[in-house]
C-alpha cells in the first residue's frame, strides 16, 4: 500500500515539475542570452506553476495540500498568480464521504456513533488538508461539529515530507531568489500542530478560559469525554465569515465594529496574554447573530515567549523616535535576523 502511494504521488509531481520547470528554464536562458522577456512572459509561467500546484494539491491530501495553502498566504514573497490561484485554496479541498472516516470516529469513542449521536450530517461543513468536519446533534440534542482527521495522513506524511524536500532541492537549482526550504519546515511545524488533536482540545479550552471577560468572544465548546487522537467534538457555531462583507451588511452588522472587536480581540491574545489563536483565515472567524466574534479551528494556537510583547514595543517606538541601535537591538531578541539583512531591508524593518 504504502509502495503504491509513493509511486503514485511521485509519478503525480514529476509530471508537474515536467511541465513546469521547462517554461521557467526556457525564460530563465532568454535572460542570460541577451534576449528580452516580458512581464507578462513571467506572470503567464507564474500562472501556469500555481496551477499545477493547485491540482497536485487538490489531488493529494496531506502535505502538499498544506503547502499550497501557505503559498497562496504568502504575498510578501511568492508572485501574485499564486496569490491569486492559492489564496482560497482552504475553501477547494473536495471532501471525502464521511463512510470512510467513520471508523476512526468510532475506534476513538469506543462505541457505535449511534450510542452518542442522534444524528450525523453525511455532508461535510468543510474539508481541509489534514482533517474534515461534519455536524451533528448529540442523543442530549446539542448541535456539534465532529473534526475527524484522514485514516491515510499518519502514512502519507512522512512521504509527501521528503518528496518535498526533493523538490525543492530541484527547484532551488532553477531559482535561487526565494529560499524553498523555509516553506518545507514551515510546513513541517504546521502539520506536526495540527495533527495533534489532544494539543487542540486543550487549546480551545485555554482559550476558552483566557477570553472569558471578553464578552464579544465565543469560543465553542469542547466535548472532551468525545475527543481522541483522531477526532474532536465541539459545539456549533452558526454564523457568517468575516470575508462575506456582503453578507454582513445585510444581516445588519457594522464592518467598522467587526474589525474593532477582532482587532482587540488579538491584541489581548498577542499583547496581554501571550497565547493565541494562529490561524485566522476567513473560514476560521465568524460573526456570529448577535454580533459577536465566533473562533473556529485551533491547531496552530501558540505561545509566545516571554516579554514578547515588550521587545514589539521597544522595536516599534525606538524606531519612530529613531534610535535604531535599541531597534535593532529589540528585533534581534525577537529573533530577526538582524546582522545579515541589508541596511535597505533594515530601514524596511523599521518602517
Amino acid at each position: 500500500m504504502i509502495r503504491n502511494l509513493r509511486v503514485v504521488r511521485a509519478l503525480r509531481v514529476a509530471l508537474a515539475l515536467a511541465r513546469v520547470l521547462p517554461r521557467y528554464g526556457w525564460l530563465l536562458a532568454r535572460d542570460r542570452s541577451g534576449w528580452r522577456t516580458t512581464e507578462k512572459d513571467w506572470q503567464r509561467t507564474h500562472r501556469a506553476a500555481a496551477r499545477e500546484v493547485k491540482q497536485v494539491a487538490l489531488g493529494f491530501a496531506g502535505a502538499f495540500t498544506k503547502a499550497a495553502q501557505i503559498l497562496g498566504a504568502r504575498a510578501d514573497i511568492f508572485p501574485a498568480p499564486f496569490i491569486e490561484e492559492l489564496s482560497q485554496f482552504h475553501d477547494a479541498v473536495p471532501p471525502r464521504r464521511f463512510e470512510t472516516l467513520a471508523p476512526l470516529a468510532v475506534r476513538d469513542l469506543g462505541r457505535p456513533l449511534s450510542e452518542v449521536f442522534a444524528s450525523i450530517d453525511p455532508e461535510a461543513l468543510a474539508a481541509a488538508s489534514l482533517a474534515q468536519v461534519h455536524r451533528a446533534t448529540l442523543r442530549d440534542g446539542s448541535q456539534v461539529v465532529v473534526k475527524i482527521r484522514y485514516p491515510e495522513i499518519s502514512r502519507i506524511i512522512p512521504l509527501d515530507l521528503g518528496m518535498l524536500r526533493r523538490v525543492v532541492a530541484i527547484v532551488q537549482r532553477v531559482q535561487r531568489r526565494i529560499d524553498l526550504r523555509a516553506l518545507v519546515t514551515e510546513v513541517t511545524r504546521f502539520i506536526e500542530l495540527e495533527l495533534d488533536f489532544p494539543r487542540e482540545a486543550r487549546s480551545t479550552e485555554r482559550l476558552a478560559k483566557q477570553l472569558v471577560d471578553m464578552p464579544y468572544v465565543v469560543v465553542p465548546r469542547v466535548y472532551s469525554e468525545l475527543c481522541g487522537e483522531n477526532i474532536l467534538v465541539l459545539e456549533y457555531l452558526e454564523g457568517i465569515q468575516v470575508a462575506r462583507t456582503q453578507e454582513l451588511v445585510a444581516a445588519g452588522h457594522k464592518l467598522s465594529d467587526v474589525a474593532r472587536k477582532i482587532g482587540a480581540l488579538y491584541g489581548t491574545m498577542i499583547f496581554e496574554q501571550g497565547f493565541f489563536h494562529g490561524d485566522p483565515h476567513p473560514g476560521n472567524l465568524l460573526v456570529l447573530p448577535d454580533g459577536r466574534i465566533g473562533l473556529l479551528d485551533f491547531g496552530l494556537c501558540k505561545e509566545l515567549p516571554p516579554g514578547f510583547a515588550r521587545q514589539i514595543a521597544t522595536m516599534m517606538v525606538s524606531s519612530m523616535i529613531g534610535d535604531s541601535v535599541a531597534a535593532f537591538a529589540a528585533a534581534e531578541k525577537l529573533g530577526f535576523d538582524v546582522a545579515s539583512m541589508r541596511p535597505e531591508n533594515l530601514r524596511s524593518l523599521m518602517l
